[in-house]
């Protein structure tokens, strides 16, 4: 008895031929149908069956030589005669057209030889480049132009074109599939017919079908050969393992090259977000700081204070003394700053629309991204997550004291020590004047009256000592003058420190807001996706590396093969 062989043996004693167009009017179906028709059988079903093998929609078909006929489950098995021309039996993949089934990359790759069919009204040179760049590149793809009449010096310049971007089948064959399988239909409807033989011989020659069993046999090496049948399968298997090496290397290239455009893509997508970010900045600054009249309503409150310490004399403020520290903080609430705090507000407002303008773009952004690039790694759900809850956040929204907490600050410094300090200096002043007064008084009598009391001598003169007291008291009221004068000028003047100390206060105000609320989501967005970039560029660059090491092992073993 015969051992049994499994299939992936049998598969290996023949020779895997793979056919497919690039799109339906490529002339896959009619190539087929006219090789493995036979004109002069009368069975009915083996033509019926041939004919209309793809009826079952399988997205690819395997063709053998059996001797009876059956199409079971994407498998066609058929007694043509074309299938055994050569030492080792011919299995035949058939699949429809690359663009129905981009899928099938794999299938489309695994043969020993890729009959390529394109018809150049329907598929462009270009967009052949452009689609099938991975498979032009191989050696052992015959690139057939279904066209009826086409020159070599039309060939030539075809192959000129290939070759100039990176393409370099192993043949390139003008072949007319259509008038091939008719010349085989007309000499199948009446093979006595002289006519009908005629038609056949001009058809089938014009078609130059022919042609491709000569590329075939000199593509496998079958001219001119004279080592064994094994040997030449041998042959054509290492041959077909070293092609299938470089393949996968050109395709794991390919797709690092588009992850690299993908990656850029990102990088790109988190500049546009952080330039929409950095304007953003410019634009507030000017129109915040600039625009709201800082300098001006400082400028503006200093005076109006100012004048109102003027207003409140050494005379004025003895009557109200207990009263200054309420009459100068009324004065600060109202007047001080008030006018920025209230353009301010309005500031606040729109900074609110921008920041939704710029929550909605980084959205968009991430969107156009997420459709455009086909790596998982730059759809993270972790990252539209935590922007989510950025804009869910309580901190997230604008307050209407968003930017004015600085002069309510500010404000309220001013009122709890400064003018508590101008108060506690005007009291100190008419406690000084008063006491001093007094102090004069007391030394006038005593000049007057104390010493003859006390017997000491004789009291001085009643001009001496009232002089003498007079003298005490307007030097204390001088001295409570000029206490009030200075308190008023040192109130002032930290008054300004304190309004330089808001300037600053509004700029960091400002940062802190357009950092923490404005743009919190563009920042985290632009930053997250950097991230996720740099991780993915570092495999990249690991994957690259693996890529060009085994780039130098397939060099290597293809130069120690025997031709």
């Amino acid at each position: 008895m015969f051992p049994v062989r499994s299939a992936s043996e049998c598969s290996r004693s023949r020779y895997l031929f793979t056919v497919c167009g690039t799109d339906q009017w490529a002339g896959s179906h009619e190539l087929i149908t006219a090789l493995l028709e036979n004109p002069f059988t009368t069975d009915e079903t083996y033509s019926d069956i041939l004919r209309n093998r793809w009826k079952n929609q399988s997205p690819y078909l395997t063709i053998d030589h059996r001797s009876s006929i059956s199409l079971v489950n994407g498998n066609l098995t058929i007694p043509a005669s074309w299938l055994q021309q050569y030492p080792f039996p011919i299995q035949l993949t058939e699949i429809s057209s690359i663009s129905s089934h981009p899928s099938l990359a794999k299938t489309l790759l695994k043969g020993d030889v890729l009959i390529f069919l394109c018809n150049p009204l329907t598929t462009p040179l270009p967009t052949l480049i452009s689609n099938s760049q991975h498979i032009l590149r191989r050696p052992n793809t015959i690139l057939v132009l279904a066209a009826s009449s086409t020159s070599g010096h039309a060939l030539d310049c075809i192959s000129k074109e290939l070759a100039a971007a990176n393409c370099t089948p192993g043949n390139i064959l003008a072949v007319d599939p259509i008038r091939a399988l008719e010349a085989v239909s007309a000499l199948k409807s009446d093979p006595s017919s002289p006519a009908a033989i005629q038609k056949y011989q001009d058809d089938f020659m014009g078609s130059r079908i022919s042609l491709l069993g000569d590329v075939l046999a000199r593509m496998l090496g079958l001219k001119d050969s004279m080592a064994s049948s094994s040997s030449l399968l041998l042959a054509i298997r290492a041959r077909s393992a070293v092609i299938q090496m470089q393949s996968a290397l050109y395709a794991s290239a390919r797709s690092v090259s588009q992850a690299r455009v993908a990656i850029d893509h990102v990088f790109t997508g988190a500049s546009e977000l952080e330039s929409q970010v950095e304007e953003v900045r410019a634009r507030t600054d000017r129109e915040v700081l600039v625009e709201s009249g800082i300098d001006e309503a400082l400028l503006r409150g200093s005076k109006e204070m100012k004048a109102l310490l003027e207003s409140l004399t050494w005379l004025k403020m003895i009557w109200r003394v207990d009263e200054m520290d309420s009459l100068v903080s009324s004065a600060l609430d109202k007047r001080w700053c008030r006018e920025l705090e209230n353009q301010l507000i309005l500031q606040t407002g729109r900074l609110a629309s921008t920041q939704a303008s710029l929550t909605s773009f980084t959205f968009s952004q991430l969107a156009k991204l997420a459709s455009s690039s086909s790596s998982p790694a730059f759809q993270s759900p972790i990252l539209d997550n935590h922007l989510r809850q950025l804009t869910h956040s309580p901190t997230y929204a604008l307050t209407p004291d968003a930017l004015t907490r600085p002069i309510q600050a500010r404000r309220s410094q001013l009122t709890k020590h400064t003018t508590t300090r101008l108060h506690r200096d005007a009291q100190n002043a008419v406690l000084g004047a008063f006491g001093g007064m007094f102090g004069g008084a007391g030394v006038g009598w005593w000049l007057a009256f104390g010493e003859s009391a006390l017997n000491v001598g004789a009291g001085s003169e009643a001009g001496t000592a009232l002089g003498a007291g007079a003298l005490v008291a307007i030097a204390s009221i001088r001295w409570a003058v000029g206490k009030w004068e200075r308190a008023k000028r040192k109130w002032v003047e930290d008054a300004d420190r304190v309004g330089e100390g808001l300037k600053r206060d509004l700029k960091m105000t400002l940062e802190r807001g357009i950092e923490k609320n404005v743009a919190v989501v563009p920042i985290a967005a632009y930053e997250g996706l950097r991230e996720l970039a740099g991780k993915q560029q570092e495999e990249i660059d690991i994957v690259r590396s693996d890529l060009i090491s085994m780039q130098a092992d397939v060099e290597a073993l293809e130069t120690a093969r025997p031709s």
